[in-house]
């Protein structure tokens, strides 16, 4: 699999307008291309100027195949428009992932943390570990995907979405949660960064 991320930070009135934009594109990526398997654009609910894509893609071949396409290249160049600056795109590794059921989700977060170099493989079984631990005890957490950077392999990424408050609540709560923070916070660099997100839309298959 091929997961991109990219951060577009938006004009303040254009906020909208890159919405409404997104809405409108969402259905063409789910009806009328193959590829990504995998599209989903959030805004930060603290900072509603950041608009931010996840899409994952078979491979890069894929990538390059719907990227070299008019509409969707259309699509990218006017959403650039509404930008202050052009967007970020990160690639990345998928290290593990849980997705269990349409975009019915009513807590979106993401929580992006950069680690010691040096612990990065003790990290990445860790991760894997923690994510196979959720999906086999907590049914309402239905989507938790960790990616990592593949130019700066110390950062990470998790995306996570879950049923309500209450399953949010007991993510938080359960001991494997706990246990996995007490071991990776000491090895970052910087404390990580919870960020709270609104979908606008998604184009699971």
């Amino acid at each position: 699999m091929f997961p991109l991320t990219c951060h577009c930070n938006l004009q303040d009135d254009k906020i909208q307008d890159a919405i409404n934009h997104t809405l409108q594109w969402i259905p063409k990526v789910r009806n009328d291309y193959d590829e990504p398997k995998y599209y989903e654009a959030f805004t930060d609910i603290e900072n509603p100027n950041t608009l931010t894509y996840f899409m994952t893609f078979s491979n890069q071949d894929a990538e390059k195949r719907i990227a070299s396409m008019d509409e969707p290249r259309k699509f990218g160049e006017d959403l650039y428009k509404m930008c202050t600056k052009e967007p970020t795109w990160v690639e990345h590794y998928l290290i593990n992932s849980i997705r269990r059921s349409k975009p019915d989700s009513q807590i979106h977060t993401r929580v992006e943390y950069k680690i010691k170099p040096e612990a990065i493989p003790d990290v990445l079984n860790h991760i894997v570990d923690y994510i196979d631990t959720v999906r086999d005890n907590e049914p309402d957490v239905r989507v938790y995907e960790s990616y990592q950077n593949k130019v700066e392999p110390s950062k990470f990424i998790h995306l996570a979405e879950f049923a309500d408050k209450v399953a949010e609540q007991n993510n938080k709560d359960v001991s494997h949660t706990k246990k996995f923070a007490e071991f990776l916070w000491p090895l970052c660099e910087q404390e990580p960064k919870f960020i709270y997100m609104t979908m606008v839309g998604s184009a699971r298959r």
